[in-house]
């Protein structure tokens, strides 16, 4: 519990089995609950997040093997998000780069800029390969030229928001292209109430599971695409 509210942290994860035990275990306390979503994994994660469930009541692991061209990481954000029962839900990778950690003090920014939900900027981060920092870059123009939104990483994978406004934010991309439609999305249904909050990326646990030069390419045909898709019945905030 943070702050009085509780705090459910999801993760999705594919064959993270070397890592899942010790990643569990030093997970901050102020975590009321741990969802976990396995996306076809074909190594151990599953049987050892079942068996965390045993020993651990923080610890939840479900699966969700649904694919849009062998890509899962949507699927099982949502798995996880409609499972969630805290006040607050923080979404994080499940490789470790991201600093769940900071979940106090981001929730204590969000409350002094009055934002429903916080997506984590990486950057400026010097560490961070010139090839990614470029890509994101691009991407970030894109989404600027298409939609008037000024945002620092359109790619981060972590975000941060209250449980109730989750399905104000209409998310449907089963693929990468989750991350760009949930930082759009709030944009453009909770205004000024969404925002970015500087966190320092860590060291990776396992290997990485895209493509970067594929999925960069796939995130810019999308978010062009997306720009022309009109909801209807859904009204943007004022």
């Amino acid at each position: 519990m943070i702050n009085g509210l509780t705090t459910s942290l999801v993760m999705p994860c594919r064959n993270e089995a070397k890592h899942l035990t010790q990643m569990v275990a030093e997970l901050p306390d102020f975590y009321d609950e741990i969802i976990c979503v396995s996306n076809k994994s074909t190594d151990d994660t599953v049987k050892l997040g079942k068996k965390l469930e045993k020993t651990n009541n923080r610890f939840h692991m479900y699966i969700d093997d649904r694919c849009a061209s062998g890509i899962g990481y949507g699927y099982a954000h949502m798995t996880g998000i409609a499972h969630a029962k805290g006040d607050i839900i923080v979404c994080a990778d499940s490789d470790c780069t991201y600093p769940v950690e900071d979940a106090p003090r981001i929730l204590n920014e969000m409350k002094k800029r009055n934002l429903l939900l916080a997506s984590c900027t990486r950057y400026p981060d010097s560490t961070i390969p010139f090839a990614l920092q470029l890509g994101v870059k691009v991407l970030n123009f894109e989404m600027f030229l298409l939609y008037g939104v000024v945002i620092h990483d359109s790619l981060s994978g972590m975000w941060v928001f209250r449980r109730d406004v989750a399905p104000r934010l209409h998310l449907t991309e089963g693929d990468w292209n989750l991350s760009p439609q949930i930082k759009l999305n709030a944009h453009r249904y909770l205004g000024t109430r969404f925002g970015e909050v500087k966190i320092v990326q860590k060291t990776r646990q396992g290997e990485t599971k895209q493509r970067y030069l594929k999925t960069g390419l796939g995130h810019l045909w999308w978010v062009a695409k997306n720009r022309f898709v009109q909801r209807k019945g859904v009204q943007p905030a004022d």
